[in-house]
């Protein structure tokens, strides 16, 4: 294989995974609540299971293994169903904190899952993600060739690990920066009640379409 049919296979995977990523998510609210309740370490280290979580479900794609979703669907409906849960759970943490005083202005060790475990919160995060699901068992299976070898696939699971990496450690860089930060915690009340809105209601959307599949 040439370089420019490595990079015809490589590139709209790139673009894709570019796109998923300035779509906002629960990725996204757990690297921006880490980073701006604890800093830049929290915000990094939320980026990396982030990445890691891509990376994970990558090898899962490229090794054929999605295909298991599509001959045995209770996974998949198993796999959105905690999703749902885990969404909803991180929201009603946000709330509780807003209780006492809002998520981005308590220590580390009294506030949500996302600052002070980020990498075990976002690598969650990701792993039952719906949209990681789509992604990576169906759009990204579209793009690598069925007869492709297999250095191929070691190479597009690890570009988008890569890829992952560095696009959210630079979500993870902008809301850690002293200015965000501020503007963060100024308004934490509010912001976490929104951060709580915007878990719960991701959270409630998944739930709502695990259960239209299952009725």
């Amino acid at each position: 294989m040439d370089t420019s049919s490595l990079a015809a296979i490589l590139m709209p995977i790139a673009l894709i995974q570019f796109v998923g990523w300035a779509t906002p998510g629960p990725n996204h609210l757990t690297i921006i609540t880490a980073s701006v309740t604890a800093g830049r370490g929290a915000g990094l280290r939320a980026a990396m299971g982030i990445a890691t979580g891509a990376l994970v479900w990558s090898l899962i794609a490229v090794s054929g293994i999605a295909v298991v979703f599509q001959l045995v669907p209770p996974l998949y409906f198993g796999l959105r169903a905690i999703g749902a849960m885990y969404l909803i759970y991180l929201g009603i943490n946000a709330f509780r904190a807003a209780r006492r005083g809002g998520v981005f202005k308590l220590e580390a060790d009294t506030t949500s899952p996302a600052t002070h475990e980020p990498f075990r919160t976002a690598f969650l995060v990701m792993m039952t993600n719906p949209k990681a699901v789509l992604f990576f068992g169906s759009i990204l299976t579209a793009f690598i060739p069925p007869d492709g070898p297999q250095w191929l696939m070691v190479v597009i699971a690890f570009q988008i690990g890569l890829v992952g990496a560095v696009l959210n450690a630079f979500a993870a860089l902008f809301f850690s920066s002293p200015p965000v930060m501020r503007g963060f915690q100024a308004a934490s009340y509010p912001m976490s009640l929104l951060v709580g809105v915007l878990f719960i209601g991701l959270g409630m959307v998944v739930a709502w379409d695990v259960v239209g599949d299952f009725l």
